[in-house]
């Protein structure tokens, strides 16, 4: 079987970039050119496209990697004083919860550990218990475990206690689809790096139209200020400082290459079916998956360990790390389990690939690979 890339990054982001959008950045860019504005704009109106937000939504990018975006929204868009409700099953709204807390809020957390599933029963009962609560947050794709969090019942329970809703989206935007009016959301967190397969260094804030004209004057952060950053972008074109330009560039072509495919809808096909050929392979191999298919997002999963005295995660990060393919290097030492993604430029060859280099990785540990009777195939 014929390799076709130096390396696959199968971590939760960033991913395996396409050579066409690592191109887009060999090029010498003014922050403020006509091109760059152009590019802005492309990517701006194109995200909100793919979200339904173009009637009451803007789409604000912002220097840094996605936790920035994440920390802009508590410092612009949540007044001060408020009382925001985390729902913490996971590494990602662990640090969504820490963000509002150093942002000075009184935030209390709604915890699952890495199970159960959080529903909008739970999230309902808990508004309940605490109507002064102002805000509910949470992660849409939980990347430390693979869950695909319930937001559109979140969302409802949300909404009809009269409470705002914050989801970060940085997982799944572009690969999972999300309507912003259905879900009637105050603000969106994405990011380039993910399901865009394209490359960190910008974080993007879908934003309801009256929450950021509300913000004016309300961060205590400069950098941060979405309100500024929005209406200097709205009044020029281009970022109120120099954004990272090669960056943007990578990312236009990435919008590019999303439309090209089919948008969402496609993207998601091609993660499914590489989530499922995946999947099924390991299981094949003896491998369990910590969540169950319904509860997993098809974009990264979190496979138990398995009992053989010679398998260790140390040994198969290695053996799969000098063949170029490339896991999150964390595990759960604790319940036994690590992670592999499918996002990115990947294609049924690569899977093959990567599920060969799995079977030479488990030989050299001298792992026993009698494996059960094939499984379906979870879609």
């Amino acid at each position: 079987m014929a390799r076709r890339l130096e390396s696959y990054l199968l971590t939760p982001g960033p991913v395996t970039v396409p050579h066409a959008i690592k191109m887009a950045m060999m090029v010498d860019r003014s922050a403020n050119s006509v091109p760059v504005i152009e590019m802005v704009r492309t990517i701006r109106r194109y995200l909100l496209e793919i979200c339904n937000g173009t009637a009451h939504y803007e789409c604000v990018p912002l220097q840094g990697s996605a936790t920035y975006a994440v920390e802009a929204v508590f410092q612009s868009l949540v007044p001060k004083g408020s009382r925001i409700l985390v729902i913490e099953n996971g590494a990602y709204g662990a640090r969504m919860a820490r963000i509002a807390e150093v942002a000075g809020f009184e935030v209390k957390k709604l915890s699952f550990g890495l199970q159960p599933m959080p529903t909008g029963e739970d999230v309902a009962a808990a508004l309940d218990a605490d109507p002064d609560i102002d805000y509910v947050g949470l992660c849409h794709v939980e990347t430390s475990t693979g869950a695909l969090n319930p937001i559109k019942e979140i969302a409802a329970a949300a909404r009809a206690r009269g409470k705002k809703v914050i989801i970060d989206a940085v997982a799944s935007f572009g690969g999972i689809p999300i309507d912003v009016e259905e879900l009637d959301l105050d603000a969106l967190i994405i990011s380039p790096n993910k399901c865009f397969e394209s490359v960190p260094g910008i974080g993007i804030v879908i934003a309801r139209r009256t929450t950021l004209v509300e913000a004016k004057g309300r961060s205590v952060s400069l950098c941060l200020d979405l309100h500024d950053q929005w209406a200097f972008l709205e009044q020029n074109g281009f970022f109120r400082w120099t954004p990272p330009t090669h960056v943007l560039g990578a990312f236009a072509e990435a919008v590019r290459l999303h439309e090209a495919e089919g948008g969402v809808p496609a993207r998601n096909a091609r993660y499914r079916e590489h989530w499922s050929r995946l999947v099924n392979a390991l299981r094949q191999r003896g491998f369990t998956t910590l969540l169950p298919d319904a509860h997993n997002a098809p974009i990264v999963t979190s496979f138990n360990v398995i009992t053989d005295p010679n398998f260790t995660f140390n040994k198969l990060f290695h053996a799969l790390d000098k063949r170029g393919v490339i896991i999150f290097p964390g595990n759960f030492p604790a319940v036994g389990t690590f992670r592999i993604g499918v996002m990115g430029d990947l294609q049924k060859a690569d899977i093959d690939y990567i599920i060969q280099c799995i079977d030479d990785a488990m030989e050299e540990m001298g792992v026993n690979l009698d494996a059960p009777a094939p499984m379906a195939v979870p879609r």
